[in-house]
């Protein structure tokens, strides 16, 4: 079995510059713990050869977090994010040097929090010997990546905050290997294949499925996901309500 990887996206809101005292939402609390403290638990379960922690240059020198990260899991670094990125996409290329590889990779989004066991989804990949596979739920929401599937239950086409399905997307993408998804992001990208000026993961599938690669989908409840993007869902996690 090869060695995982994985990498978790803080995404834009931690490259803004934020005011003094205040704390990006990466490090929102949950039972006495930040959440990016709460999903490097849960990945832990993995085994993963690395965890890749994006952060913006300012937060990792205003928050210390090359102190704080490494404290969470010996496998857990911090990958600088110098500027701001044309999107997801961009931001987990910066981490090419460790992920272009036959490792296995999985890219979390640190604004979405899954109540599921990561190594199910993981497994259950490994076991349909799948080359890519994302986690789904039922919404039409245009916030949403969403994935078209076939009769099998694998993604044929998948889009950006353009609901061509039912089956959106939530922030997990598993890849078979790093060079997998390196190529087809930089495809992607070579074919400015953009969404609001911004290049993200999902589409990036679709060079997959061009390849004729098999990608799974792993459904989930709309109640096992929660999305953590606007301050009232920040305030409602931190405050225990988990539905």
């Amino acid at each position: 079995m090869s060695a995982l990887n994985i990498i978790l996206l803080t995404g834009r809101q931690s490259e803004a510059l934020h005011d003094e005292g205040e704390y990006p939402h990466y490090l929102c609390e949950y039972n006495g713990k930040p959440l990016i403290h709460t999903l490097i638990d849960s990945c832990a379960v993995l085994q993963p050869r690395r965890m890749i922690c994006t952060f913006s240059n300012h937060d990792i020198a205003r928050l210390h977090l090359r102190n704080m990260v490494p404290q969470m899991h010996p496998s857990a670094s911090v990958l600088p994010v110098h500027n701001i990125t044309r999107g997801a996409a961009c931001t987990a290329l910066l981490a090419s040097e460790e992920i272009d590889n036959d490792d296995e990779l999985l890219i979390l989004s640190v604004s979405d929090f899954l109540d599921i066991e990561l190594q199910d989804v993981v497994r259950t990949f490994r076991e349909s010997h799948e080359d890519a596979g994302v986690v789904i739920f039922n919404s039409l929401h245009p916030r949403y990546s969403f994935a078209r599937l076939d009769s099998d239950c694998r993604v044929i086409e998948a889009a950006e905050k353009n609901p061509i399905s039912s089956n959106a997307i939530a922030g997990v993408y598993w890849f078979k290997s790093g060079s997998l998804f390196v190529s087809a992001a930089k495809e992607m990208i070579r074919k400015d294949a953009r969404v609001n000026d911004n290049f993200y993961i999902a589409p990036a599938l679709n060079e997959l499925v061009l390849l004729q690669k098999r990608i799974g989908a792993y459904r989930i409840e709309p109640n096992q996901y929660r999305p953590l993007k606007t301050d009232s869902q920040l305030h409602a996690f931190e405050a225990g309500e988990m539905r």
